[in-house]
């Protein structure tokens, strides 16, 4: 007789063996998952506290730059109401109401009379006294 290609029906007997053997996971699959589970939430959780430290750095260069800029726009109000680049000077000193920051201005000769450089640093982290540095060049209104 020819035989089909047709699978040969399983016996009744041999069904539940191998419905037993395919219907869960075993200890040791379930330990591995978990494990492999625990370890990539232990990283994400790692990113997550490095993310936080990040954005308090920017909140506090971005305070500090807002401060720069209030105080070159304090320096040239000055300059304009005093009439002249003469009573411009170096100062420094802490900024009311922002604990843990300082400034400095420190003023320089460009070779032009009528014109000074003003160099503004506030100091929010003392390991970095330079990271937030503003550059600013004002010209003598009496000229």
């Amino acid at each position: 007789m020819p035989r089909s290609n047709r699978p040969a029906l399983a016996t009744p007997a041999a069904a539940p063996a191998r419905l037993r053997r395919s219907a869960g996971f075993t200890l040791l699959e379930v330990l591995v998952a978990l494990a492999v589970l625990a370890f990539a939430i232990v990283g994400l959780l790692g990113l997550h506290a490095r993310n936080i430290k990040l954005i308090a750095g920017d909140q506090n260069l971005t305070r500090a730059t807002l401060l720069a800029r209030e105080m070159v726009s304090q320096v040239q109000y000055n300059v304009l109401r005093s009439g002249s680049l003469q009573d411009l000077g170096d100062s420094s000193g802490t900024l009311e109401g922002y604990p843990g920051y300082r400034y400095e201005i420190q003023v320089v000769s460009t070779g032009l009379d009528e014109v000074r450089e003003v160099v503004v640093r506030i100091v929010y982290d003392e390991r970095n006294p330079s990271a937030c540095e503003l550059i600013y060049f004002i010209r003598d209104p009496a000229v």
